[in-house]
């Protein structure tokens, strides 16, 4: 007998009594025993960290804007939570993780380019605050340049790494890609493209993005 539902696969064994059950990447077997399991859904999060430099006026931000609509739609679908935090001279706090895009999308207004490229206080803000969450947290980064200070950037990204956020990285064409690929969690997660290809890139993020963990407790 098989059972499927809301990601929870339940298989009984042909030859026994036995159970397997799973969920989220998580499996519990019993055998001729009977077992008690409570299952929590649990979200995910994930804050947009968008570079809003001088240098990404025009084409380039509006881009970013595009893509960040895309992905949140998808990454939504996925039960995340999305929030955003752009930067320039410094970090600036826009939204909170929220499966509501009516709540997200009129923040995009506040993205307007100027300043300099102060990504490691960026990270810093959205590392502080997914650490108030439990489950799958992460952050994705789009930028178009080499940060103010990228020795504090690859710190702070591996900090936040430690404690279990993944990093995304995406980068238009005048980005440094090897930097991108050392703060991203795994070299293929950071990117570099054209600045055409910018938003679908963004977009395409959400396909990154680990599946939210879930809790399982007898």
């Amino acid at each position: 007998m098989d059972k499927k539902s809301k990601g929870i696969e339940i298989v009984r064994g042909a030859a026994s009594a036995g159970y397997s059950v799973k969920s989220g990447g998580i499996s519990v077997h019993t055998e001729g025993q009977k077992i008690n399991l409570h299952f929590d859904s649990q979200q995910g999060y994930v804050y947009l960290v968008i570079d809003c430099s001088a240098s990404m006026s025009g084409y380039k931000l509006e881009q970013a804007k595009k893509g960040i609509i895309d992905f949140a739609r998808d990454a939504i679908k996925k039960e995340y939570l999305v929030g955003l935090i752009s930067f320039d001279s410094e970090a600036s706090h826009l939204c909170e993780p929220v499966r509501d895009m009516k709540v997200l999308q009129p923040c995009l207004q506040n993205l307007v380019p100027g300043g300099t490229t102060n990504m490691a206080d960026a990270i810093k803000l959205a590392h502080t605050r997914l650490k108030l969450f439990d489950g799958s947290r992460a952050i994705v980064i789009a930028t178009d340049g080499q940060a103010d200070d990228e020795q504090a950037a690859l710190s702070a990204g591996k900090q936040a790494r430690s404690e279990g956020i993944d990093i995304i990285t995406i980068g238009t064409d005048d980005a440094d890609r090897e930097f991108l690929q050392n703060l991203a969690t795994r070299k293929e997660l950071g990117s570099k493209v054209a600045r055409e290809q910018f938003a679908k890139t963004i977009a395409s993020a959400s396909n990154l993005l680990p599946p939210p963990r879930g809790i399982i407790r007898k």
